[in-house]
């Protein structure tokens, strides 16, 4: 018998397996690099504009309305909910069926709940203070944020985005507590570079 011929051995096999799951790892699921890096920059740029506005003091250290802070912060947002859809659509374009629709269904949640908070801010923004306004905003925006992240992570069994979830809902939480000029900052450098570092890392494991 020769060597081509050969039975391959439980270690070769086992090493087969490995590659397999790993190919088809990198062909299924989305870039990391897609799904978390446009995101903490979004939060980044948008929640630094924040921090800017209102500062540790409430005065603020340049002189801006918060509402064209909750602009760049949206506008941001949504330039990465694009790059959500294009990565989601790009590793599903090989998948039909189940898969796609609840894929589909995903990042249409992202949109209803990013909406669903501006309508119900705006709800309340007449009978508070501006400062309490944007963080109202903030805070349930950051918390949906957390909730959808722990929720794409249980759906596709993937822990780094379900400790995001967590790690995001966390800080929002401390945030609140601390006020309004604490929440943007800790929302930037924390929440905006955790998903920066967070993305970097898995494709570096991928």
């Amino acid at each position: 018998m020769t060597d081509d011929e050969r039975a391959p051995s439980p270690e070769e096999m086992l090493r087969l397996i490995e590659e397999q799951q790993a190919a088809a790892s990198r062909r299924f699921i989305p870039d990391p690099l897609l799904l978390y890096v446009p995101w903490g920059v979004a939060w980044l740029i948008g929640f630094g504009m924040f921090f800017l506005t209102y500062g540790f003091d409430g005065e603020g250290i340049v002189q801006l309305p918060w509402e064209v802070s909750l602009a760049v912060l949206m506008g941001c947002q949504l330039m990465a909910l694009g790059l959500l859809v294009l990565a989601t659509a790009r590793s599903g374009a090989h998948v039909r069926g189940e898969s796609e629709q609840r894929g589909a269904m995903y990042g249409m949640t992202w949109f209803v709940g990013m909406s669903a908070v501006g309508l119900i801010g705006s709800r309340f923004a007449d009978y508070l203070p501006d400062e309490q306004v944007s963080l109202l905003f903030t805070a349930f925006l950051m918390l949906m944020v957390g909730v959808l992240y722990m929720a794409g992570g249980a759906m596709y069994r993937h822990w780094g985005q379900f400790f995001l979830g967590i790690w995001v809902a966390v800080i929002d939480l401390i945030g609140v507590t601390l006020g309004p000029g604490w929440h943007p900052l800790l929302m930037a450098v924390l929440v905006g570079g955790g998903a920066i570092v967070a993305g970097c890392w898995m494709k570096w494991r991928r």
